[in-house]
């Protein structure tokens, strides 16, 4: 009788040591990426008993999942649950079945249903519960496609994984394995909500077959159809029909000739996304993060992670550089999650790069659809395809890059489309994801420096993509990719427009201010997650002083206050350097170039001209984070004695106008709260001070009153944009928007050059038409640009804010517009 525990125990060993021999050879190979497999990340505790759930038996995926367990420190699968007596502390949900494993046949693992008999023993036992960790593993990464028998054994399907499939994946993309742990089921609470037994055990089994469906499509996507099927179908749609009969019957053309036009349209649009160019890319951009940049970082991308199981994700980045459309996808790729199509301009489309950039998912369009309707049409069905088969999206609303380092004023035509096709299907929720890229220093940032000085915009070429190799002698920085929170579109529709699931119920009017809703919710959470990086601090402080020459420990006190402010007043959503002030500084002198300049009474650290575009673009990066404890200290410096009530009432009437330029997220009434923060951090800072109720300045031949005015002139050319627009309506109303914009913008421009501002986004017309959309819907002119009641009171609060010499020059040149315009008449 004792030689069968013998046997047994010898038996165990062997089976052991073949298990860790096996583990050994296949890691000496395969190189997997491990997500989500530490305590932290799945919260368990001392006492917690884990066993974990796979998919499919498979010997290969359970030597995966025990060396993704040591790696995050968990219990091993493959040991044993010594306080349950179980001999593993693993059980699989399905068994592969057929010649090459291809198929899966579900089955009731027997260690599954006696964790539900150890779990009603332990309830006795305080603290000791069971929980159950989903594991997914993907040999490949990568969809289905319909294409290439090679490909489909080597990329991740539907269907179980076969033996054959994962020795080839391991055997050629020993890199692209993914592990990913999933959030545990607590046995405990789960047999709580189910009385019965059996269907204890049918809740279990059908969480888990869920949970592991909603990672497959959040990490490999739906099945990629072939591309020529795809163009089948949006040809074939009635939308598409209607257009070319539409187009053949008003014209000469005969009917085959427009459905080939619509063909050749299908075919210029349509990505086609292949995993082999993903790899490439990834392979490729590793190298120029590590070698170009200082590395990647990247914040909140579990909010993704956990939509994109639900939520059919159109990703909504902000636009900085031809970079985005790479980083993106690169940064997703490495989380575990599906490269998403991108919208691109088709003047990407060019020889040899554009094939290559729709291989890695780029979708082509045009700037304008405007006089095409058969075009429109087709681009609509693409886009309304993408979204019910499950791809996940990304476009851009600013429509094209940030020459100025602003978020841009959002563009609705992609947000339009696609609240249209969420009308047509609802099946699939959609969730927006806003994204904000933060750089140091972008690819491209010569030539924005030159076109903010004048030039013309230069087309794209080819040949631009080989001058990033003569980037590499300079520094860039770290890239920073902040996820924002989520919308959600139905609940963003059932909260705003009645009756949208009717489209022929939503008037015109209606359907177009939902959509701006959308877009600039969907700008204010981009803003929400800015990184405030070392060169923006940099830049804000430099360009808050005459000249931009400044005493370098001056500039080090001054960085650190904007560091504190940044914490304490930016959005709840943004990331600040974590540098000393030191590091911060020699990090932005290597990366912009600024000179460092040692004198008998101290350090001088100075921007040439060139720089100082250079820095406005980084300043204009993060303005919006500052412009509350900015507009605070001017208030405060203008009245010298003031009270938080007072302070209160001052923002109260200005926030509207700043809040549309600069995308601000709070509400008006969350705008209080804000002040009393904004006022606490600036007296922690020492810029002033607070005796009883009431605000004053410290003395004015201190440094702290020198920091409080370069604080105070971060909104400077904000607030004289809109003195010049005021002081023009006031003198004379325009005859159209678009002269008063014009006029504005040269009033600036000879502003510009009285007081020194090396600026150019300072005479940006669109900050004039941004303004003065805002003014018509504040109702303060009408739609025929004349004053309204409450015209007077804008005015005054705006000139109060500024300083007297400045409300001169500007009065004094709207006067001298009027009158030239008086003479000419």
């Amino acid at each position: 009788m004792e030689s069968r525990p013998r046997l047994y125990q010898l038996r165990r060993r062997l089976k052991n040591v073949r298990f860790s021999f096996s583990r050994k050879v296949l890691f000496s190979w395969i190189r997997p990426t491990f997500l989500g497999g530490t305590t932290g990340d799945l919260g368990i505790e001392d006492d917690d008993i884990l066993c974990y759930v796979l998919p499919f038996r498979s010997t290969a995926d359970l030597l995966v999942a025990d060396m993704a367990c040591e790696y995050g420190g968990l219990p091993a699968p493959a040991d044993p649950i010594d306080e349950l007596s179980e001999d593993r502390a693993v059980f699989f949900l399905g068994r592969p079945e057929g010649t090459l494993g291809r198929r899966s046949q579900r089955q009731q693992s027997e260690r599954m249903t006696r964790l539900f008999e150890h779990q009603s023993v332990l309830a006795g036992q305080a603290g000791k519960r069971i929980k159950i960790v989903p594991i997914s593993i993907f040999w490949g990464h990568q969809p289905d496609r319909e294409k290439s028998l090679f490909k489909i054994l080597l990329s991740e399907h539907w269907s179980a994984t076969s033996g054959m499939k994962k020795f080839l994946a391991g055997l050629f993309h020993p890199n692209h394995i993914l592990v990913q742990f999933g959030t545990p089921i607590h046995l405990d609470e789960l047999m709580a909500s189910e009385e019965d037994r059996p269907r204890q055990i049918r809740k279990l089994m059908r969480l888990l077959r869920v949970h592991f469906n909603n990672q497959r499509q959040a990490i490999i996507g739906p099945d990629l159809s072939h591309r020529r099927t795809l163009i089948n179908t949006i040809l074939e749609s009635r939308g598409v029909q209607d257009a070319i009969e539409r187009e053949a019957r008003s014209g000469n053309n005969n009917y085959a000739a427009i459905e080939k036009k619509a063909t050749n349209y299908a075919k210029e649009i349509a990505s086609d996304q292949s995993y082999r160019i993903i790899r490439f890319f990834d392979a490729l951009l590793t190298w120029l993060w590590n070698n170009l940049y200082g590395g990647i970082e990247v914040n909140n991308v579990e909010v993704v992670k956990q939509h994109a199981q639900s939520h059919e994700i159109v990703y909504i980045p902000c636009h900085r550089s031809h970079i985005d459309y790479l980083l993106l996808s690169y940064v997703l790729y490495h989380n575990g999650l599906t490269p998403p199509h991108i919208a691109a301009g088709r003047n990407l489309n060019l020889p040899v790069i554009g094939p290559i950039l729709r291989r890695a998912g780029a979708f082509y369009m045009r700037r304008s659809f405007q006089g095409d309707a058969l075009y429109k049409e087709v681009f609509d069905e693409y886009l309304h395809q993408m979204f019910i088969k499950g791809y996940s999206v990304e476009y851009f609303i600013e429509g094209g890059r940030s020459r100025t380092g602003r978020t841009l004023p959002p563009r609705t035509g992609m947000l339009r489309m696609t609240v249209r096709s969420f009308q047509k299907d609802s099946t699939k929720p959609i969730a927006f994801m806003p994204v904000y890229f933060g750089y140091e220093r972008v690819l491209e940032s010569s030539t924005y420096m030159a076109e903010l000085a004048g030039k013309d915009k230069k087309s794209e070429s080819v040949f631009d993509v080989f001058r990033i190799f003569s980037s590499f002698k300079r520094e860039f920085g770290k890239v920073t990719v902040n996820f924002g929170e989520p919308v959600l579109l139905r609940e963003f529709l059932d909260g705003r427009l009645e009756n949208w699931d009717e489209p022929l119920r939503v008037t015109s009017a209606a359907f177009s201010d939902i959509c701006q809703d959308l877009a600039e919710l969907l700008a204010t959470r981009i803003n929400s997650v800015v990184a405030v990086k070392p060169t923006n601090l940099v830049a804000v402080a430099l360009l808050s002083t005459m000249r931009q020459n400044i005493e370098e420990q001056y500039l080090l006190n001054q960085i650190e206050r904007l560091r504190r402010l940044a914490r304490h007043c930016g959005p709840d959503g943004c990331t600040v350097a974590e540098e000393t002030p030191e590091e911060i500084l020699d990090s932005a002198i290597e990366i912009i170039g600024l000179s460092r300049r040692s004198h008998r009474f101290g350090t001088i650290v100075s921007a040439s001209p060139e720089q100082t575009i250079s820095l406005t673009y980084n300043a204009n990066n993060v303005t919006h984070v500052f412009a509350l404890p900015s507009l605070v200290a001017r208030f405060v410096r203008s009245e010298n004695n003031t009270t938080r009530a007072d302070v209160k009432a001052f923002l109260a009437g200005l926030y509207p106008f700043i809040s549309s330029e600069m995308f601000l997220p709070w509400s008006r009434s969350e705008l209080d709260d804000m002040i009393d923060r904004t006022i606490d951090a600036l007296v922690n800072c020492d810029v002033l001070h607070q005796y009883g109720p009431s605000l004053t300045v410290p003395r004015p031949d201190s440094t702290e009153y020198s920091a409080l005015t370069d604080i105070t002139q971060i909104t400077d050319a904000t607030l004289e944009r809109f003195f010049i627009v005021l002081a023009l309506l006031r003198s004379s109303p325009a005859s159209s928007t678009k002269e008063l914009e014009t006029v504005s913008a040269g009033i600036a421009e000879q502003l510009s050059v009285l007081y020194g501002i090396n600026s150019p986004d300072f005479f940006d017309k669109s900050l004039f038409s941004t303004f003065l959309a805002t003014l018509k819907r504040q109702k303060v002119i009408n739609s025929e640009l004349v004053a309204t009641e409450g015209f007077e009171a804008v005015e005054s609060m705006i000139a109060r804010s500024l300083d007297a010499d400045v409300r001169y020059n500007v009065l004094q040149a709207a006067g001298h517009y009027v009158k030239t315009t008086t003479d000419q008449d």
